[in-house]
């Protein structure tokens, strides 16, 4: 079998084939990859969606490369927490009384000026040179940020001393009703995610003031245990947020096909998130999800999604990942 490329992504081995040559495959060669090159994943970028069913067939997922979360910002900070499961909804509260008890201040700085981003992203920086495969997405942003001010706020969790020890960065989206938290940094010391979780509670708040309907937790690559931890998913989802492609909402990379074949560079587990069944390469065909209420529709269609686990151990407790919006869940063990 010939590659089309080889290529590295923050310690990932990816094949890239084309369509064809990847239906040509069968299992033990695709695991030949992972074998002879240390290939963790071979990838079609863009399948044609006439082979969506036949790459599946062959062990490849149809994904979209990037989903971002949405949910609705409701009537009131109780509305909202009332969409999270239990056990989030009282970690939310108990973070709000953590931040009282030790007097944080939480403050919205709006329009952003450069000064407030550049603090934010010394704090980004310091989280992702912490983190196994991070990038700093957020520097590419601060002249989209200086051209047009009033789009962008900071959300920020000070403690008395004034020193900074969260903030997320939020993006206004007036044209599709739509506050995004595009990016979230928090100080070494405050591992437990408390600060992080009033932060998001303002930031929701703030969108709703604004007339917004939606408030979006960014955009993830669909690979959950690369660039991204796999308990991301799991946390996204118990807020209370719903994963669509992101290329739905904004020019994003085109949907592919993934067959994962080795875990080197990814975490075990590691998620991966695609669609139930042959994809959806147009928004018009997608359809919501059934079980959702009329009034909790996103403002784009939602494809069924489903999440595949792969791990080197067939003891995996698949309901740490389970999701009321998922179509399937699964469990798939990668040897060698």
């Amino acid at each position: 079998m010939r590659t089309l490329e080889l290529i590295e992504d923050h310690g990932l081995r990816i094949a890239l084939l084309g369509a064809e040559e990847a239906l040509e495959s069968d299992p033990a060669r695709l695991r030949a990859f992972a074998a002879e090159d240390g290939v963790g994943v071979v990838r079609v970028v863009d399948p044609p969606a006439a082979l969506h069913a036949d790459l599946e067939r062959a062990g490849f997922a149809v994904t979209p490369s990037w989903v971002t979360w949405l949910a609705p910002v409701r009537t009131g900070d109780e509305t909202f927490l009332a969409a999270m499961t239990s056990g989030e909804r009282s970690n939310v509260r108990r973070a709000l009384r953590e931040t009282a008890k030790r007097s944080l201040r939480i403050t919205v700085h709006a329009p952003l000026t450069v000064p407030v981003f550049d603090e934010f992203l010394r704090l980004y920086e310091d989280q992702v040179a912490r983190m196994r495969n991070g990038s700093s997405y957020a520097a590419s942003w601060r002249e989209e940020i200086t051209a047009d001010p009033d789009l962008y706020y900071v959300v920020a969790a000070r403690d008395p001393n004034g020193d900074l020890l969260g903030a997320c960065l939020c993006w206004d989206q007036p044209e599709l009703s739509i506050t995004r938290i595009a990016f979230t940094a928090q100080a070494a010391a405050e591992r437990q995610g408390r600060v992080v979780r009033a932060l998001y509670l303002t930031a929701t708040a703030e969108a709703r003031g604004r007339g917004r309907e939606w408030i979006s937790l960014g955009s993830d690559p669909t690979l959950y245990g690369h660039i991204t931890e796999p308990g991301l998913f799991g946390f996204k989802a118990r807020l209370g947020f719903r994963p669509v492609p992101t290329r739905f909402l904004q020019p994003a990379g085109p949907d592919q096909a993934d067959a994962v074949v080795g875990l080197r560079g990814l975490t075990d587990p590691t998620l991966l998130l695609s669609y139930a069944g042959s994809g959806h390469p147009d928004p018009a065909a997608a359809t919501a999800v059934p079980a959702a209420a009329a009034a909790d529709l996103l403002p784009v269609p939602e494809p069924p999604l489903r999440l595949t686990v792969l791990s080197t151990t067939p003891e995996v407790d698949l309901s740490a990942h389970r999701a009321g919006f998922l179509t399937g869940l699964g469990l798939r063990t990668i040897t060698g």
